[in-house]
């Protein structure tokens, strides 16, 4: 049993999130993100993994791959452990959420979405590494925020080839592990309108704002348990003495099952017009339990029980790149990260005090997984059909 690391031991690792943080990475600023995948490589081969060369593949996907196999020594499938560097937080949060530590909490943007739990996992991967009996690849992508229209592919091309993908994105608030995912859609909406003078003539124009508006309340208001509708980006107009003629929105749903998300997607269909269109830009697909997903749950909440740190099966209502892989059909453990609290927030924070127990429950689970036998239980028995679990609210 690998034991969990004291504070003492956390300094390198908590130097490493602080360099992390330090970097900021805004998903839609590619001269940020550019500096933070450079740091990214720099931090990977320091922990003497073998990164890979820059490639169009590679390029194009905006990731960093690397992987360990104790220098040849270890073969098979993979485990693939799937990272994103991207934040929601502009260039210039720190100014508002700088790097500090307070009692037990370390607060900084992307601290807890995802950069502690990159550290955790390159914590973890460090001491299960003598142990390990098959190679460990890392994947760390740079769009998850905005829901990996880059990376998707290659995700799912290293899934494919992997045996089983582990997932360090936050714990949840209990410290449960997330072994299913709901169905993220985000829909494209645009409204147009006539224009015309808004201060001698208003009442010969059409409002495309007053249309997107419209619309607006009548699909939030459609949100019920298991099937949301939200929006989260508008814009609209050019002049303020103009009639708008153009307006547009972004919207996020999630939906808990098909039939949710089959319900989701009529209401759409119904709000558009030959003056409200409603494109499905993007969809992180829903993952439903499978038995090789509560397999791997299982072995980490048996070195979880060990470690007397307390974990239980969730499915949530937040998207990650474990959508695509658990969709797959390939064992997929995510939420491994550390605990902590304020996603995405000004206050976003780590707690410190889940950081060991949870790095000593992965690299247990690395462990554990790696063997032959554990993961052809795992691939035989990731048929779909699921178990009974705990649904946070969407």
């Amino acid at each position: 049993m690998i034991p969990a690391p004291g504070p003492a031991e956390l300094r390198p690792a908590l130097d490493r999130l602080h360099r992390l943080v330090a970097c900021e990475t805004p998903s839609y600023d590619p001269g940020a993100l550019a500096a933070g995948l450079a740091l990214m490589r720099e931090e990977l081969a320091a922990d003497g993994l073998a990164v890979a060369p820059a490639d169009p593949a590679l390029a194009a996907a905006g990731a960093v791959r690397a992987s360990y196999d104790r220098g040849g020594a270890l073969t098979g499938p993979p485990i693939l452990v799937l990272g994103h560097l991207d934040t929601v937080h502009p260039v210039g949060e720190l100014g508002t959420n700088p790097w500090r530590i307070e009692g037990s909490r370390a607060f900084g943007p992307g601290i807890l979405d995802m950069k502690g739990g990159i550290v955790l996992a390159l914590e973890a991967l460090r001491r299960a590494g003598p142990d390990l009996a098959r190679p460990v690849e890392i994947l760390i992508t740079s769009d998850e925020e905005i829901g990996s229209p880059r990376s998707r592919g290659l995700i799912e091309a290293r899934a494919r080839g992997a045996a089983c993908v582990l997932v360090p994105e936050p714990a949840r608030d209990n410290g449960g592990l997330v072994v299913g995912r709901h169905a993220i859609l985000r829909y494209a909406l645009s409204a147009s309108g006539r224009p015309a003078h808004a201060g001698r003539d208003p009442g010969q124009g059409v409002s495309a704002i007053h249309r997107l508006a419209r619309a607006i309340v009548a699909l939030e208001s459609r949100s019920v348990t298991g099937a949301s509708l939200s929006v989260g980006v508008i814009g609209g107009g050019r002049w303020v003495n103009c009639v708008p003629e153009r307006a547009a929105a972004e919207m996020l749903c999630v939906a808990a099952d098909a039939a949710r998300r089959a319900e989701i997607q009529g209401i759409v269909a119904a709000e558009a017009d030959e003056r409200l269109t409603a494109e499905l830009a993007s969809e992180r697909p829903l993952w439903r339990t499978g038995a090789g997903d509560r397999a791997l749950y299982d072995a980490a909440q048996a070195a979880a029980a060990l470690l007397g740190v307390a974990v239980s099966p969730e499915v949530s209502g937040g998207g990650s790149d474990g959508n695509f892989t658990g969709a797959l059909g390939v064992p997929t453990l995510d939420g491994l990260g550390p605990r902590g609290a304020g996603l995405h927030a000004h206050d976003e924070h780590l707690d410190l005090a889940s950081l060991g127990p949870r790095i000593a429950v992965m690299a247990n689970l690395l462990v554990r997984v790696g063997g032959e036998e554990a993961v052809a239980a795992a691939r035989t028995t990731s048929a779909r059909p699921s178990h009974p679990l705990t649904s946070e609210p969407v």
